[in-house]
């Protein structure tokens, strides 16, 4: 083998070692790791989705719509995760959503999609709180801070504040992702501290 490729193999592994860890402010703040980047230990498959863990991340392949959601339930937090899709993929995170029933009836859906025909684009709470005007990365490493305390929400997409918005139809619920036919999405780094 080449240097080049020994290079390049050497800081992948390095990445997928630096994913779904806390650092150790973050431990001794009270967060708490979702995903371990081996297994799906904590989360449930709803629907006959495809979802797997691939490349330390929390995957679905696209093939039939689903949703998995976190074995436990959450009311107010902050939430960091990061996501990637293509530039025109369809998603959503399902926030305070209940196990059964529509995650995006019983609970928030935050957007991942730029191009909702209502208007609910990326970073918007469908069909509650239109963010304003942000675009996900395509193919690219995106990175949700969602803070829900009572009914105050704010989201900060990539560093950038998109939505800060009140309503409380939803107090607690489980933490979901969308994966819809024809779009494959992955989720990492999902983290969580309770308010």
């Amino acid at each position: 083998m080449n240097r080049k490729v020994c290079l390049a193999i050497a800081l992948t592994i390095a990445t997928a070692a630096a994913q779904n860890r806390l650092t150790p402010e973050e431990s001794s703040g009270g967060w708490k790791l979702l995903f371990d980047g081996k297994t799906m230990t904590g989360w449930e498959q709803h629907g006959d989705g495809d979802w797997v863990v691939k490349d330390s991340a929390l995957a679905c392949q696209g093939t039939k719509p689903s949703w998995l959601g976190s074995s436990g339930s959450y009311g107010n937090y902050v939430l960091k995760l990061e996501f990637r899709g293509a530039a025109t993929v369809n998603s959503g995170v399902f926030l305070r959503s209940q196990k059964e029933g529509q995650p995006h009836v019983t609970g928030y859906e935050l957007q991942i999609w730029d191009t909702q025909p209502a208007g609910y684009n990326t970073g918007s709470l469908v069909g509650t709180a239109k963010a304003s005007p942000v675009k996900l990365r395509g193919d690219q490493w995106n990175q949700y801070e969602i803070t829900a305390s009572g009914g105050h929400v704010t989201i900060v997409l990539n560093g950038e504040k998109a939505l800060d918005t009140t309503d409380s139809k939803h107090a607690e619920g489980v933490i979901g992702f969308q994966c819809q036919k024809g779009h494959p999405i992955e989720f990492r780094n999902i983290r969580l501290r309770g308010l």
